[in-house]
């Protein structure tokens, strides 16, 4: 099907599947996990070094701006208590940093598990198989995914990395920005990302991309908003990537029209019409 079909997909039906991804691959089909079982291994090691690493650098952080005071007067007190808020200000922004840095990093590293991983859920979910296993294939692909997977990443690091820094250089104002901007945009990253595994199968070009988030830009935002929630639900989030990725694969098998449960409407739908707004069900 050419084009984004108009499947009546809302924000809050594009939150659903995040969750909806995590009983698939959970749930109905625990026998994925000889896919995802390997990647995930991978990311716990690292979202366990980037916690280590952002307490280990808060306080040379805050120190790059202000020496921890050593008196022993009132305002040196003072300042202690100020600059141990400051260093957990810091711990916390570097935390979240370091954990969007690490599933952008492994998001390269598992990109043939996860593409294997979105191609069973397909045939799972549509009963269609893929092609004939190729050693030819299988290179292309693996090349295709670690470069879309590179790209997007360094397009998200262009983007989250300057907004950091300027949160340190605009006291309150920076760290609010940082905050709304960067739940913004990963939202909306986390939705593309997680989509693109079948659209790539499908050699779909990069102007699908912008053409998704701009028709289905509802169903994406809801998407990315429910995978955003379940990396920061403790223990749940190690296990966050191969439900974004069923997830994203159901919701692009939905829109595409493709899906058990999607609604064959043709791309010329009336605009506006159901869930064509942020606010549709």
């Amino acid at each position: 099907m050419k084009g984004v079909a108009r499947a009546p997909i809302g924000f809050w039906r594009g939150f659903g599947y995040a969750f909806k991804g995590l009983g698939f691959v959970f749930g109905k089909h625990p026998e994925l996990a000889r896919i995802w079982i390997f990647p995930i291994f991978l990311t716990f090691l690292a979202f366990i070094g980037a916690v280590w690493g952002a307490w280990e650098l808060q306080d040379d952080l805050v120190n790059l701006i202000w020496e921890d005071p050593t008196g022993d007067g009132f305002w040196d007190s003072a300042g202690r208590f100020a600059h141990g808020f400051l260093e957990i200000i810091a711990f916390l922004m570097l935390l979240v940093t370091s954990f969007f840095a690490v599933l952008g990093l492994s998001t390269v590293l598992a990109a043939p598990f996860n593409d294997a991983l979105s191609e069973e859920v397909e045939h799972l979910a549509t009963g269609r198989k893929g092609p004939p296993f190729s050693w030819v294939a299988f290179i292309r692909d693996i090349v295709r995914t670690v470069a879309l997977e590179i790209i997007k990443f360094m397009i998200w690091a262009a983007i989250m990395i300057p907004l950091f820094i300027a949160s340190f250089g605009l006291p309150v104002f920076g760290q609010i920005l940082y905050s709304v901007v960067g739940y913004f945009f990963t939202s909306l990253y986390f939705a593309i990302d997680y989509i693109d595994w079948p659209a790539a199968r499908r050699n779909k070009a990069l102007s699908y991309r912008t053409k998704v988030l701009s028709e289905r830009f509802a169903a994406c935002f809801g998407f990315g908003s429910g995978v955003f929630i379940l990396l920061w639900v403790p223990f749940l989030n190690l296990f966050f990537m191969p439900a974004a990725v069923a997830g994203g694969t159901l919701l692009f098998l939905d829109l595409e029209g493709e899906g058990p449960g999607a609604a064959k409407l043709a791309l010329g739908g009336v605009p506006g019409g159901p869930g064509s707004g942020i606010g549709g069900a």
